[in-house]
């Protein structure tokens, strides 16, 4: 058994019967038991004589999701032949002839060669040209961008407070005590944002088949040379959309500014961080809040002082350690008592801190409380900032800074258990920062997420009601609606004759096939603008008044263009019928041989593939002493028929 397959173009839909009982519409050309298929059983036979054309049908919206969704769903029908080891052809219309592009491209994605797949004809198709935006955030989904600029936001309010201490040249309010500690805040913080940017990139480079080299290379290796294109030279769509980047129209819809007002929910979250930052009574607000309600409250005289007592006692012990290296270093390694000593200082220290923590089972706030005054609420001389505020009033952007990520580091990780960490203060540090890590991200892709739905609500609003004012929309509008561009991260840039993985285009119909197309177009067009001349006075006066859609549809066929016409003529009918009979797997039924028309659909075929850039199909079926013969008679026969 040999298949062809066959698929629909753009707003082509099933046809409907006739349910009041009166004459049956004619069939749509891809439809089974329409004339086209009656002719190809009749003309093409399969390899062991059996003949099965199959329809795909597909939702023929103007979309290019759509159609890669289509192409997708193509290829798992096309590799179902190939399990069957089956000989196939795919005839594609219109944009029919993107959807087998779009399912060539997925089986090269999946390294498929498709040896059973002997010919791909496209009839009449716009190829669009797409081009990949620059940056990798233009091209990402919209919850993927906003997803992907929350996961930025714990290194952005990083890079600001570092650049703050810089400019500054201000004490750091993180490491002061531990420099490493700064290090490590660093590649802490910087993790998120790297682990979602290269996410992002291989699910962009995976999605994105057009673009990816290997795979369209892979696909004109593969497919190219199996092509075969039939298009009219005035086909509508292949020039209309060829011309429409130079258009310059303009119209409005209803819902023009939803998706470019949404679009603020991607900054949304970094514009509120800046303002706060930005907002001297904010932070002041926002650092007395903190010291009188989270930490002064942990705060007794007796308790302070003997903290104090115990930092003192280990900067100390620091500087003895510090004064000993030196000494090292210039004379001699540490004698092993100087270690003992040292050793025996160290378990003092933690003894007394052992000791303190007894004493005080809020030891630990105790001390965070002490932290934030020294770091936000005091100068250098550990004496009160002005006011008995955060230093700098609101305005100096180390401190400000430096408190917001203090809130979203210190006190998140303090509240999701930092306290319970069992084990030395290093351990305490290392969850303080891991914790922010994993949750700081989650929380600011939650509300991100919420932003973002709020403000497409509201945008929705907004466009709905300035849509009323408005009568013009730009030219990017027109081309997306024209080429069917919904896809994230693609600008169209033209259309062409040819799949954009394909370097060569290939040439148009012959005259004289092409001229009978034509003139079966231009007969429709004039029945039909006759039978819309009789109709204006009805379109006038009818109820309801008819649109320019219902207008159109009630008094025009669409044969009225080329570019719907082809399957309408008997001769081009057969030409398909022609091109696929050569294909290896297939052949001319002994009804196509003594056909007349054999000889010319097959001068017409001979002359499309003898053009400069077309190549022969490897496989093809040679002609054969009887096809030979066949042909010699129909010439002869037409020769001395002429005058």
């Amino acid at each position: 058994m040999a298949t062809i397959i066959t698929v629909h173009g753009t707003f082509a839909k099933p046809t409907e019967a006739n349910a009041d009982g009166g004459p049956q519409p004619d069939l749509q050309w891809w439809e089974s038991q329409s004339t086209f298929e009656k002719d190809l059983n009749q003309l093409v036979e399969g390899r062991d004589g059996k003949l099965d054309v199959k329809p795909f049908v597909w939702s023929g919206d103007n979309s290019e999701v759509e159609r890669r969704e289509a192409g997708a769903k193509l290829a798992r029908m096309m590799h179902d032949l190939e399990v069957r080891s089956e000989p196939y052809c795919v005839i594609g219309h219109s944009h029919g002839g993107s959807v087998v592009s779009a399912a060539l491209l997925e089986c090269a994605a999946r390294k498929r060669s498709l040896p059973n797949m002997k010919r791909w004809i496209t009839v009449g198709t716009p190829f669009i040209n797409l081009r990949k935006e620059l940056w990798l955030l233009t091209r990402l989904s919209l919850v993927r961008k906003v997803i992907f600029v929350a996961s930025m936001m714990l290194l952005l309010m990083l890079l600001i407070y570092q650049a703050a201490t810089i400019l500054t040249g201000d004490r750091l309010l993180f490491g002061g005590l531990f420099p490493r500690v700064q290090y490590w805040t660093i590649a802490f913080m910087s993790i998120p944002a790297f682990l979602i940017y290269f996410l992002f990139k291989y699910l962009d480079v995976r999605s994105m088949l057009d673009h990816r080299r290997r795979v369209t290379k892979r696909a004109r290796k593969s497919f190219g040379d199996r092509w075969r294109a039939l298009a009219h030279p005035d086909d509508e769509a292949i020039q209309g959309l060829a011309l429409l980047p130079e258009a310059r129209l303009s119209f409005f819809d209803r819902s023009f500014a939803i998706s470019t007002i949404t679009l603020t929910s991607v900054i949304a979250l970094p514009l509120i961080y800046l303002a706060v930052l930005f907002s001297p009574p904010t932070i002041v607000g926002l650092s007395n809040w903190l010291y009188t309600h989270v930490y002064e409250v942990n705060l007794t005289p007796e308790a302070e002082a003997d903290v104090k007592a115990l930092r003192e006692e280990m900067r100390a012990i620091r500087r003895n350690r510090e004064t000993e290296a030196a000494t090292s270093a210039a004379a001699a390694a540490p004698t092993e008592r100087t270690q003992q000593e040292r050793s025996a200082l160290w378990k003092q220290f933690r003894e007394k801190r052992g000791a303190l923590e007894a004493k005080y089972p809020n030891f630990s706030e105790i001390e965070r409380a002490m932290r934030f005054r020294q770091r936000f609420l005091e100068t250098k001389d550990g004496q009160p900032c002005e006011g008995g505020v955060i230093c700098g009033g609101g305005r100096d952007l180390t401190y400000n800074s430096g408190l917001l990520l203090h809130l979203v580091t210190d006190e998140l990780s303090w509240f999701l258990g930092a306290n319970n960490a069992r084990g030395m203060s290093s351990q305490r540090w290392i969850w303080s920062l891991a914790v922010p890590m994993v949750v700081t991200p989650l929380i600011f892709g939650i509300i991100a997420l919420v932003l973002m739905a709020t403000i497409q609500a509201l945008a929705s609003v907004i466009s709905g009601v300035s849509s009323k004012f408005l009568n013009s929309i730009t030219n990017a509008e027109v081309k997306r609606a024209g080429f069917g561009n919904d896809t994230e991260g693609e600008v169209v840039s033209g259309a062409a004759d040819r799949p954009a993985w394909l370097d060569r285009s290939q040439p148009r119909l012959p005259a004289a096939v092409a001229d009978l197309v034509t003139d079966y177009s231009n007969m429709a067009a004039s029945l039909s603008i006759a039978k819309f001349r009789q109709a204006i006075g009805q379109i006038r006066f009818a109820v309801p008044p008819h649109s320019a859609d219902s207008a159109i549809s009630t008094y025009f066929t669409w044969k009225e263009l080329v570019h719907a016409s082809y399957f309408d003529v008997p001769e081009f009918r057969k030409l398909v019928a022609q091109a696929v009979s050569r294909a290896d797997g297939f052949a001319p039924s002994e009804r196509f041989l003594a056909d007349p028309d054999f000889a010319r659909t097959e001068q017409w075929l001979t002359a499309i593939e003898q053009s400069p850039g077309t190549t022969a199909v490897p496989g093809d079926r040679e002609p054969t002493a009887k096809d030979a013969k066949a042909v010699a008679a129909v010439v002869t026969s037409t020769v001395k028929a002429e005058p």
